[in-house]
């Protein structure tokens, strides 16, 4: 048998066992993934019936100012700290405020700024987009699910491109070649149609659904830790745009510390955790400890107000910190991040996307892509319709399966799709680095496969 037929023989057996296993993981990410795509236009209609909530005030009443909402907020819930505060949006009545309490757990408040009067709270692991978020992205199963999420989409690129291959390379005469492309039913058999239109949506859009998936590498656990290592060793570093950070406020006492490095395509106000924060280093400092005053002067600092929302405010950490203002609109390029004295309130730091290594910048587009805000409406509906082809494929490949399923499902030649050959070796190779959780599970498939070898000669 030639190289070229063990290739082809050997791709045929990954790609149909690898099917199998990865279809119905590509169906919830690509679900859950379809659900985030929109998460811009779910908080806006929950915000809004929010906002139909406030009661009427006398025209010209003037809003609460900031630290007194957050003193009454306190106040009301003794023995929470503050967080965070998303600030209120031109035309929006309602302050958004996350408290925490001694057991860490988070709840997210709605105030209305005018009356002050609280008009939703939920707890902020409650909401329904952090639920789709931890199903998208850990499968509910904290970092092993996050494992399993990197290894299916590992394969799954894998898939795309051995179809491609499958599929292209068939030896066809000219006329039928068109069938690679144009979907085709005639004078085929059912298993063929629905294996027809697997391999024809597959071939439209394989760089999309490719693109897509190299785009959330970076959250990722393998790859995202790999590609740090990457910077670090390149030398690549950022001004370090964290949540939380060393920066110090001013005092006799107290100097500027080194800004830990991060990345521009966190996907909350807090690291990923493959960054490896503790929940300990997320803890604000003490509320009663704040001078609240001072955000006042902030807010309404001209460098805040001209910040894109949606626009936080993070309190200082403990032992003399700053507070920190950060743009965390979906977009990465119009994100800023800028840091303030709590004692005097002067700008300390002021980060902007063109700070960032061009490197990153270029990934964190990449990022905005993935979540549908690089370029508007439009993005949001190519990630859409990119997630729905992948639902589409996978149900036409399993469905197809199943079909021939009691007749030859099971029958693969795995004799001849077990040689080796140059071309295998190299894919295997360029696969293996360029996504390590898939390069992990090749050595375990070679042992399996070396083990079953060796048992089968022995019998």
């Amino acid at each position: 048998m030639s190289d070229r037929s063990l290739l082809r023989q050997r791709l045929w057996r990954w790609h149909f066992i690898a099917g199998l296993v990865v279809c119905p993981f590509a169906i919830l990410l690509s679900i859950t993934g379809a659900i985030y795509l929109f998460k811009p236009q779910v908080e806006s209609f929950g915000e809004n019936a929010i906002n139909r909530l406030a009661p009427v005030v006398e025209q010209g009443t003037l809003p609460i100012p900031l630290d007194k909402q957050i003193e009454n907020l306190l106040a009301d819930n003794p023995g929470t700290s503050l967080k965070r505060i998303i600030l209120d949006k031109p035309g929006d009545r309602t302050l958004e405020v996350e408290l925490f309490n001694s057991q860490g757990v988070s709840t997210l408040f709605w105030v209305d700024t005018l009356s002050g009067q609280v008009l939703s709270s939920v707890q902020s692991q409650q909401q329904f987009m952090y639920w789709v978020k931890k199903l998208h992205s850990e499968l509910l199963l904290g970092s092993a699910g996050s494992y399993v999420v990197e290894l299916m989409a590992s394969w799954l690129i894998i898939l795309v491109f051995s179809g491609l291959y499958l599929w292209l390379s068939k030896s066809e005469s000219r006329k039928k070649r068109a069938e690679l492309v144009v979907p085709s039913t005639a004078g085929k058999t059912r298993v063929k149609r629905w294996q027809n239109l697997h391999s024809v949506a597959g071939f439209w859009f394989a760089i999309p659904i490719v693109v897509l998936l190299l785009t959330g590498l970076p959250w990722t656990q393998l790859w995202g830790s790999g590609f740090d290592r990457v910077k670090a060793f390149a030398g690549i570093s950022g001004p370090g745009q964290v949540w939380f950070v060393t920066l110090k406020s001013q005092n006799p006492n107290a100097v500027v510390a080194d800004i830990p490095q991060s990345s521009l395509w966190e996907i909350s106000e807090t690291n990923h955790e493959h960054h490896h924060h503790h929940h300990g280093e997320l803890v604000a400092a003490k509320s009663s400890s704040l001078n609240l005053q001072m955000l006042n002067q902030i807010r309404s600092r001209a460098e805040v107000v001209q910040l894109v929302h949606p626009v936080q405010i993070a309190p200082p950490k403990p032992d003399n910190g700053v507070w920190t203002v950060r743009s965390m609109n979906p977009q990465r390029s119009l994100r800023e991040t800028i840091h303030f004295d709590q004692h005097s309130g002067k700008q300390l730091m002021r980060i902007g996307f063109e700070d960032h290594h061009p490197l990153e910048r270029f990934v964190s587009h990449g990022v905005s892509l993935h979540e549908g805000a690089l370029f508007g409406w439009f993005n949001q509906l190519l990630g859409l319709l990119t997630a729905l082809a992948v639902i589409c494929i996978s149900c036409f490949g399993l469905y197809s399966w199943w079909l021939r399923k009691p007749a030859d499902a099971t029958k693969v030649k795995t004799d001849d799709a077990r040689k080796f050959s140059p071309g295998w070796f190299c894919l295997i190779v360029i696969f293996g680095l360029l996504l390590p959780a898939a390069g992990i599970s090749f050595l375990l498939i070679f042992l399996y496969e070396w083990l079953s070898s060796r048992l089968a000669v022995q019998k």
